[in-house]
């Protein structure tokens, strides 16, 4: 098997030491922003494998947020409105997100709100930002490759790292998760600042 860079994660002591060799600040998200960038590398790993990614409110919540105002009280506005047409009227997939948008994103806003996209679009999107974000030999951008593109989860990258490196598989678990958070959260930001140049009507 040819030793991709996520093998490199072994060789590093904690968390503090990766974010300071591969110059990685510490970030935060909230969990609807972090809803929305799975949506988007969901689509990413889909357009590039031809594999479906999953459904569900979720994914609904990071398709809205795409489409919207940045702001926190929108997101907690778009969960609320997602999570109740879901959990009390029961609608799933497309009638969800059809509704959902309806009420959330009305025609009056349309002026302030990204038009609706392909999927291929989105896709290219995430594409070009990840491209700028994370050069091509850095362990997080591998365990994106892994994670969207080839369906492997954490536990499935950690195991065939333990089982090429030798070391523990909880060593090799908790190494996977670091290159997750600063994928979600670099990835989020990134993405952010480059709807935020095309749309200058987006909120901060």
């Amino acid at each position: 098997m040819r030793l991709t860079p996520v093998f490199s994660m072994v060789n590093f002591i904690n968390d503090a030491h990766f974010r300071r060799v591969w110059r990685h600040p510490k970030k935060t998200i909230n969990s609807s922003q972090k809803a929305w960038v799975h949506y988007m590398l969901q689509v990413w790993g889909k357009v590039n494998t031809g594999d479906c990614s999953p459904g569900g409110a979720i994914n609904v919540i990071g398709r809205l947020m795409i489409r919207s105002q940045w702001s926190d009280d929108k997101a907690k506005q778009i969960e609320s409105v997602v999570m109740r047409l879901y959990e009390e009227d029961g609608l799933r997939g497309d009638e969800l997100y059809k509704k959902a948008r309806e009420l959330v994103i009305p025609q009056s806003s349309f002026s302030h709100i990204i038009t609706l996209a392909k999927e291929s679009d989105d896709a290219a999107f995430v594409e070009r930002v990840m491209v700028k974000t994370f050069h091509r030999e850095s362990p997080v951008r591998d365990v994106a490759i892994k994670r969207y593109c080839n369906r492997n989860c954490t536990q499935d990258i950690a195991r065939i790292i333990s089982y090429i490196t030798g070391a523990d598989i909880q060593y090799c678990r908790k190494r996977v998760v670091w290159c997750e958070k600063v994928l979600e959260s670099e990835m989020f930001y990134a993405m952010k600042r480059e709807l935020e140049k095309e749309f200058p009507l987006i909120a901060a």
